[in-house]
């Protein structure tokens, strides 16, 4: 794990022949290839059948559950004409005011928030911070903007919610994994856009930010380290399938700079076994570029989504507290 200034950083040696996982990693991939053996890639199912797979699947990252001081399930209103959005409020033992909007990965169209229930617990106690859980609607049947626009409708709950229930109150931060993050980033860049209040500072965990498949990256890591290039494209398929004109609440990383400048601090991640690493690091330099305070760290040696795998990943553990360092750093806490 390395802070990396983006603007000097030359990824291209980590896209080599060594590129090598950790012991942790390699010993937690075999795990996986033994328990996954003649399961076939959930993109590969019809939709539903997929996410069903997936979501057994994903049901492992939730072992030993950490404990919380409650999980209350709610649901706030859509979009308008759009059904209720259910989110999750997890509140940790010993709460400071504050509230982290959380958007799980997944693709558009996988996870929800009972995958990422060890993830989103993880990072409120390490924040000790509320987090605010939203389960959007998914791809293909809801393609884009719907997830986007179901997690607007619940970071627009939460703003007025405060009105009423002081234990909201305080600073705010949206955070994401992967398709996740790509939402978080899109958050902003909407409510900014309409001149709306916009979260306090973003956290942005290897972000899917782009859908150019032919990067460095996705051609180094296309098979054989967890996300595939192939299960990229369907997903990029299900969720924009009628991509037209550059959108950059689509694609972030084609955010004008202009709409960059007026990012608040803005935390990103990326690992090194990552299809999505290029793009990771394309972000990163933009951020530098436009001038916006953020902070860029690599995790070296390990795939996609590792953060999800906190109960049996020493380095999915230790990526929570830079995160959080930053945080505290840019909302003055």
């Amino acid at each position: 794990m390395r802070v990396v200034e983006a603007a000097a950083f030359d990824p291209a040696p980590l896209l080599g022949p060594d590129a090598r996982r950790t012991p942790a990693m390699q010993a937690l991939w075999e795990r996986i290839l033994r328990e996954d053996a003649g399961i076939p890639d959930a993109t590969t199912f019809p939709p539903a059948e997929g996410r069903a797979l997936q979501k057994r699947l994903f049901q492992r990252w939730n072992a030993d559950m950490p404990e919380v001081a409650s999980v209350t399930r709610l649901t706030v209103p859509g979009p308008a004409g759009a059904p209720d959005v259910a989110c999750d409020l997890i509140v940790p033992h010993r709460a400071r005011p504050g509230v982290i909007l959380f958007l799980h990965g997944g693709g558009w169209a996988f996870g929800d928030i009972d995958t990422h229930q060890r993830f989103m617990r993880a990072l409120a106690n390490k924040a000790h911070m509320r987090v605010l859980g939203v389960d959007y609607r998914l791809a293909p049947e809801a393609p884009y903007p719907a997830g986007l626009n179901d997690s607007i409708a619940a970071w627009r709950w939460l703003l007025g919610a405060r009105e009423a229930d002081a234990s909201l109150r305080g600073p705010t931060a949206v955070a994401g994994d992967s398709a996740g993050a790509n939402l978080a980033l899109a958050l902003i860049l909407a409510e900014q856009a309409q001149g709306r209040p916009a979260p306090d500072a973003g956290l942005l965990f290897y972000g899917a930010f782009a859908a150019d498949l032919d990067t460095p990256s996705y051609l180094r890591f296309a098979e054989g380290f967890g996300l595939t290039r192939a299960r990229m494209a369907q997903f990029w398929r299900w969720y924009a399938p009628s991509r037209g004109a550059p959108d950059p609440l689509l694609e972030p990383l084609l955010a004008s700079e202009a709409a960059l400048r007026r990012l608040p601090p803005i935390f990103l991640n990326a690992a090194g076994l990552d299809p999505l690493l290029g793009e990771d690091v394309a972000m990163a330099r933009r951020l530098a570029g436009a001038g916006v305070r953020h902070r860029f760290v690599l995790h070296e040696g390990v795939h996609h989504g590792f953060m999800q795998m906190t109960a049996f990943l020493p380095e999915a553990r230790a990526a929570f507290p830079p995160a959080v360092a930053f945080l505290d750093e840019a909302l003055g806490l």
